[in-house]
């Protein structure tokens, strides 16, 4: 074989050799995404759902004695090992969502989306409770049984399932403004009770909304006379919130 040809064979191996390790290395690293807005809003919604849930839960039967009190107590410590770190992320993740629908109470920025999210889901854990269709008795027994369940829960979602999973939780807490607190979020919920008693304004402001959206049911925000609050939920396009004074209704 001539130099000339051993010299190009030569060359040829290399660059077979550099084409074959190239693939080999695309192969064994492949290219990670970085999370997309719809994921990172999916996971938002799910640990603050999940926030709002267990916390509502952990108040309702933690009120039925000093011992389930207690053990609520340790339960909140399990769920922040375990949820905590997500959390703010997640509320600043959902905020940003909201931003175009932001207004402000009482010095308070809050979202209707937002109350009504919180208020669903504490409705959902005190709907599985049913604690006041029970005897006090049943109800220990209920809450023991169910606090059973969510320390087992909290045991085996410690960790992440996937990676996919952790690549997003780790984008939510990089996003994280401050910490909060199970019992603080979503924040654009303002803090506002479930279920409160409406103002002498209610009925008229339901006779109103009867003609313009049948479906639609004024949600208590606030009610101290004269002065009152609504939110009035048509569609998750058309909300908006009512603010009375002295029975005089506005949009603020």
């Amino acid at each position: 074989m001539k130099l000339s040809d051993k010299r190009f064979t030569t060359i040829g191996h290399s660059l077979l050799a550099s084409v074959l390790f190239s693939w080999l290395a695309g192969c064994a690293a492949p290219e990670v995404k970085p999370p997309t807005d719809k994921e990172l809003e999916l996971m938002a919604g799910a640990v603050l759902a999940e926030a709002v849930y267990t916390d509502a839960l952990l108040s309702e039967c933690g009120a039925v004695s000093p011992e389930l009190e207690t053990y609520a107590q340790d339960l909140r410590e399990m769920w922040r090992y375990s949820h905590g770190e997500a959390l703010a992320g997640a509320d600043a993740q959902y905020s940003q969502a909201l931003a175009d629908e932001v207004t402000h109470f009482q010095g308070k920025p809050l979202a209707l989306r937002a109350i009504r999210f919180k208020h669903r889901h504490e409705h959902r854990a005190a709907t599985e409770l049913r604690l006041a269709e029970r005897s006090a008795n049943n109800r220990r027994i209920v809450c023991e049984r169910r606090f059973g369940e969510l320390e087992k829960t909290l045991e085996e979602k410690r960790y992440l399932k996937s990676e996919r999973d952790q690549l997003i939780q780790e984008q939510l807490i990089a996003s994280a403004d401050e910490s909060v607190s199970m019992t603080e979020v979503p924040t654009l919920a303002a803090d506002i009770p479930r279920n409160l008693e409406p103002g002498r304004s209610y009925r008229e402001i339901e006779k109103r909304m009867e003609q313009q959206c049948p479906n639609a049911a004024p949600m208590v925000i606030h009610n101290d006379w004269p002065h009152e609050a609504y939110g009035i939920y048509c569609s998750e396009q058309n909300q908006s919130l009512l603010v009375c004074e002295w029975g005089e209704c506005r949009t603020p």
